[in-house]
């Protein structure tokens, strides 16, 4: 399902092609330049990137579009825009069997192995919606093996671009000059989006205050991981993973949990639910960002993906099937925090 994307035509973006160039084995990010760039914001682009490739080793290409542009909004710093595939018909059980074997060889993806089949999953979503399948990020399908997936839908994983109202410090080793927002932290927030750090709440959310009482959404990988937070509501054990509802409502209080960790993510209505929770410093995927603050790429982001099926190591990496679906594109910002430094 569309939903607020419709102002990009990527058919018609046209630019230079900058290349970060790692080990054969480690994720390789392409970035797009489209206009507004220099070498600076170029240099913390790759610096952003960097985080990311550093520590994941599937051996794909993620390709990137990027512009600096007016985003209609003075809060919104940055947004990212992913595109997403489906298998209709059976996109739950083929992106979830993925999933599961993709982790097989990973004993500290256990879990994976727990995640409910189609007859087995429950869900709480608000009345009137329903689940009719899932979709996953295209970066997010190569990290689980799918193939040939530029040639079906285009080289394009997704398209970042960052709200020309706010300045921008592009070299944040000296501290970020005061009123300037730190782009590396942007841009590297925005990335993860591409990779798959997203939830189907915020489509339900945008839904229901568009005045929609009924429709078929599409969970994401993520999503299978969210439960309710409270005592009796999120897992315990592997066959509470199994068989508790994961939770799909805007507003409510939701973890991701593994059953080793559980992690406060965002509610879908105080922040965007493609985050976690706003204001406790849990990563770079937090929804919001201070002048002059600087974030990194945390554990717990990594982990978020590595569970959706990327594959993490805990050295960083040094320097240097067939889908028939059809593509969307989903949209996520990064909003300016409320308070300042």
């Amino acid at each position: 399902m569309r939903y607020r994307v419709n102002k990009y035509s990527v058919s018609v973006l046209l630019g230079c092609c900058l290349v970060f160039s790692h080990s054969a084995i480690a994720l390789n990010i392409v970035i797009n330049e489209l206009g507004g760039f220099n070498p600076f914001a170029s240099a913390a682009f790759a610096r952003a990137a960097s985080q990311w490739e550093a520590r994941i080793f599937d051996p794909i290409t993620v390709t990137i579009d990027s512009d600096f542009t007016y985003l209609g909004s003075s809060s919104i710093i940055g947004n990212a825009s992913s595109v997403q595939l489906t298998y209709y018909n059976h996109s739950y059980s083929l992106i979830r069997d993925m999933m599961v074997a993709d982790a097989a060889d990973e004993p500290d993806d256990l879990i994976v192995s727990y995640l409910p089949t189609a007859g087995q999953l429950q869900v709480d979503i608000p009345a009137g919606f329903s689940v009719a399948g899932m979709a996953a990020s295209k970066a997010n399908l190569k990290a689980l093996g799918v193939q040939d997936l530029d040639n079906q839908f285009g080289a394009m994983d997704g398209v970042i671009n960052f709200n020309t109202e706010f300045s921008f410090d592009f070299d944040n080793s000296d501290g970020v000059n005061s009123g300037s927002m730190d782009f590396e932290t942007v841009a590297a927030h925005e990335i993860g989006h591409i990779l798959g750090f997203n939830s189907v709440v915020d489509q339900i959310a945008f839904l229901m205050d568009q005045g929609a009482t009924t429709g078929e959404v599409l969970m994401k990988p993520l999503d299978l991981f969210r439960f309710q937070d409270g005592s009796g509501a999120d897992p315990a054990t592997f066959s509470d993973f199994t068989m508790m509802p994961r939770s799909l409502i805007p507003g409510t209080d939701s973890i991701l949990d593994d059953i080793q960790n559980e992690i406060l993510m965002s509610d879908g209505l105080s922040q965007q639910a493609s985050h976690w929770a706003d204001n406790l410093d849990l990563g770079i995927m937090d929804p919001t960002l201070s002048y002059g603050e600087i974030s990194l790429v945390s554990e717990r982001d990594l982990r978020a993906l590595d569970l959706i099926g990327y594959e993490i190591t805990a050295v960083p990496l040094p320097v240097a099937f067939w889908l028939f679906g059809s593509a969307l594109l989903g949209l996520v910002g990064f909003q300016i925090r409320g308070r300042h430094t």
